[in-house]
């Protein structure tokens, strides 16, 4: 790998400044695989940046080690193609920012077992993953789970569960007031999503703030024994809830994107039934999210409790899209 190159041109860079102090907050580590992902990644981590003085470290693995790019002081891309994993680090601790923490986005399969993520995440402070932009499926989502399992110390955050913001929000709408009894009444729940991770977050979310167990594939089980039907059905963009509904004995409530993708119809029907209600959709952006992820992952409990109850979902059978 090239990174002594590197190291020679920013040394360069230094002394054309006149030696002044370069002031980084953190040092933002970025892995991929996906020339696709690659580019949005270069995008949103720019956006970061600007907004937070970091060093960027790009760790491209669509091209060979002979890849060097370096811009200014703050951003530097190195091929990682076929570069083993104490390569990979040696080049972190030789670029990387003295004592500026170490934010690690790892945007690729093989977070479970890839030797490459084992060594880089060592040095981090916090590592954000996007299950849902890795794999549509829940394999990538699965692969999070068993590895939190084996190191719960990691501080981690998924952009696929930073998305459901305001669908937590809509639901808490949903079932205000007087209405907040249903939630022990349910009988089954409903969602569909354009992915897999978001709807099984969604669905963690519910069951870990309500004390659910799985009881079946398709079956959850509240402290009361009764049973929760749930369904979780592929539909709209990636990425994006598009529907969830929650049925009580005697009251339905659902939340519902728009056809323009803009606003989330809230309606309740039955015993319950309330006017319907509009809200605005507000997508922060993952340059956003990411820096949400940053200042929320290490203490982040709802999180913590939403992977483990979809984990356990995912462990007593695979939810049908």
């Amino acid at each position: 790998m090239s990174f002594g190159l590197v190291l020679k041109e920013l040394d360069e860079r230094a002394r054309e400044r006149g030696g002044g102090v370069y002031v980084a907050t953190m040092t933002i580590v970025v892995f991929f695989e996906d020339a696709s992902i690659g580019n949005l990644a270069r995008d949103r981590i720019h956006t970061l940046a600007a907004k937070h003085p970091s060093r960027v470290i790009l760790f491209d693995g669509t091209q060979s080690d002979a890849l060097h790019h370096v811009e200014g002081e703050d951003w530097i891309e190195l091929g990682a193609k076929g570069s083993n994993p104490e390569v990979l680090r040696g080049a972190l601790n030789a670029l990387r920012m003295p004592e500026a923490p170490v934010i690690l986005l790892w945007i690729a399969t093989g977070i479970g077992d890839d030797d490459r993520f084992c060594e880089l995440s060592r040095d981090a402070r916090t590592v954000v993953y996007n299950s849902s932009l890795v794999d549509a499926g829940n394999a990538a989502l699965r692969q999070l789970v068993e590895y939190v399992g084996r190191h719960p110390e990691l501080s981690i955050a998924d952009i696929a569960y930073l998305r459901l913001a305001p669908w937590q929000e809509s639901v808490a709408i949903l079932f205000d007031g007087e209405a907040s009894s249903e939630l022990l009444d349910l009988t089954r729940v409903e969602i569909a999503c354009g992915s897999d991770p978001e709807a099984l977050y969604l669905l963690g979310w519910l069951a870990s703030r309500l004390d659910w167990k799985p009881a079946s594939g398709d079956m959850l089980a509240a402290p009361s024994g009764k049973q929760i039907a749930f369904e979780i059905r592929r539909e709209g963009e990636p990425r994006r809830i598009a529907r969830v509904a929650l049925t009580a004995t005697n009251s339905s409530f659902v939340a519902e994107i728009d056809s323009h993708g803009e606003t989330i119809n809230l309606s309740v029907s039955g015993s319950r039934a309330k006017p319907p209600r509009l809200r605005a959709i507000n997508n922060p952006g993952v340059a956003a999210l990411v820096e949400r992820a940053i200042l929320t992952s290490q203490n982040d409990r709802v999180f913590q409790a939403s992977l483990a109850a979809a984990g356990a979902i995912l462990a007593v059978g695979t939810p049908s899209p």
